[in-house]
């Protein structure tokens, strides 16, 4: 049986605190989609709620729903990440992976703040700000790297448990076991 959009979205929240066991690609992508459409919906209505939340730049950084949305849903999409990543064969530790270009932002940032302290970055000449924004240059690398691993992984194949998958066979026992 195919997994439906509500199945999947029922799925991820049902098993939000569950990290062992699998998630095939229609059931991430699914959740994927329920995530942007709840993002999209909460995003409007902090819209009507506080019209005055975007700054000076007309960005917003997320009305109060759309920051307890994604607050409530952290760890059911973690858990539905490291699902995906051993339905394709391989350990949730790569989302540790994240780790480096947080790190290289920090360090850089620091590194930047230290070294060319700016007073009002609207009288900032254009060098000042280049040697602001160059040292968090490796930090985007890196992101940009892990981002596109991770896709990878996302996008490939369920690997089965004849083909090796460790994590399909913990699966296929805990189901056996849960009858």
């Amino acid at each position: 049986m195919k997994m439906t959009f509500a199945d999947a979205v029922k799925s991820g929240l049902k098993n939000y605190a569950k990290f062992k066991g699998t998630a095939d690609r229609r059931e991430f992508w699914y959740f994927y989609l329920f995530n942007v459409l709840l993002n999209m919906v909460t995003s409007t209505l902090d819209g009507f709620i506080a019209p005055g939340a975007a700054g000076a730049s007309g960005l917003s950084s997320g009305g109060p729903l759309y920051m307890l949305t994604n607050l409530i849903l952290v760890i059911p999409n973690l858990t539905m990440t490291v699902r995906r990543f051993h339905d394709a064969g391989h350990s949730g530790k790569w989302l540790f992976l994240w780790l480096a270009p947080v790190a290289a932002f920090l360090i850089g940032g620091g590194f930047a703040v230290a070294t060319n302290p700016i007073s009002n970055l609207e009288t900032a000449t254009n060098d000042q700000l280049l040697a602001l924004i160059l040292p968090l240059l490796p930090a985007f690398i890196l992101a940009s790297g892990v981002g596109i691993f991770q896709l990878v992984i996302n996008l490939k194949a369920s690997k089965s448990a004849a083909a090796g998958n460790r994590y399909a066979i913990e699966a296929e026992t805990a189901t056996s076991v849960d009858k």
